[in-house]
């Protein structure tokens, strides 16, 4: 498991290859990932190939009278002094160019003060990163999961996401991006959404999200986020991305297989007493449930 941004072996043997599965999957999800990737396909542009000291020899000997020396190659350690300069590349912009990353755990919320002043609040399991030393150039944040922005008046800045990118103008706004899940709302101000298909320009009390290849629009009233007070609001979402939300908020794994899963919720439920969110949302659906005697896991029944 990738633990260590500086831990020099991790690197060499992921330049090489040399990384299981696991831990190639892990250190993807890490926020500074696609920096390293970039410096990796310009390291591999080297050419290393193999040097044939045989025939260099025989070349020589037959241009030269005097007797030539066999000198001990180098250049066999050209491979080496690809991994160690990339590594020093690596080394030198994460000194340069620190990535603040801020994360949340189950039913964690935390706010984070961006370098222009403005305020971002994450929801539980979301991740945040931005380079703070390098702000006024590069004034986006990625994120993952849920945020809540409060944009101080005239800055602007990007929040991307794997499922698309918001663009912001002193506004206040929420993104969530989850799986296939996106979804952007604006309580102040404006914002321009765009995704793979779609672009939109969203002013106060208007959303938008796609689920999967499907994209709606709709306003609301709200003026901030539910979950900011410890509710969570959910309009016509699939019963996976509720069964989410609920694991999100406490920590707690659903087991859905005995049950028809191609339903959709809309209501809300708490997220700070288990047993009133399960009773609320699970009766809404008409599913069954019993829990596990340590409270970590919930059974779902015909």
């Amino acid at each position: 498991m990738y633990k260590d941004q500086n831990d020099e072996n991790f690197l060499a043997r992921w330049i090489n290859g040399e990384l299981s599965k696991e831990e190639l999957e892990d250190f993807k999800n890490h926020p500074d990932y696609k920096t390293y990737q970039k410096i990796k396909v310009a390291t591999d542009a080297l050419d290393t190939r193999a040097f044939d000291e045989e025939a260099a020899l025989r070349s020589i000997k037959s241009k030269k009278e005097k007797p030539v020396k066999k000198l001990n190659p180098i250049v066999k350690w050209y491979p080496y002094v690809a991994v160690a300069a990339s590594l020093a590349i690596l080394f030198a912009l994460l000194f340069f160019n620190p990535t603040e990353t801020f994360e949340t755990s189950y039913g964690e919320k935390l706010t984070v003060t961006l370098p222009d002043g403005s305020e971002m609040i994450l929801n539980a399991t979301s991740k945040a990163s931005f380079n703070a030393d390098n702000w006024n150039e590069n004034r986006v944040v990625d994120l993952s999961g849920e945020a809540y922005f409060k944009v101080k008046k005239g800055s602007k800045f990007t929040v991307e996401t794997e499922n698309g990118q918001v663009w912001v103008l002193g506004t206040q706004f929420t993104v969530q991006s989850l799986n296939d899940f996106f979804e952007v709302s604006c309580f102040e101000g404006k914002v321009r959404v765009e995704d793979a298909k779609h672009k939109r320009i969203l002013t106060q009390g208007m959303a938008y999200r796609t689920i999967n290849t499907n994209s709606e629009d709709w306003t609301f009233e709200e003026e901030e986020p539910t979950w900011i007070d410890n509710t969570t609001s959910l309009r016509s979402v699939p019963f996976t991305f509720v069964i989410k939300k609920l694991e999100q908020q406490y920590g707690i794994t659903v087991n859905t297989t005995a049950v028809n899963i191609n339903k959709t919720y809309t209501g809300t439920f708490p997220n700070t007493d288990k047993e009133v969110a399960l009773n609320t949302v699970f009766s809404t659906l008409g599913v069954a449930y019993s829990i596990s005697e340590d409270g970590k896991t919930v059974i779902l029944e015909k």
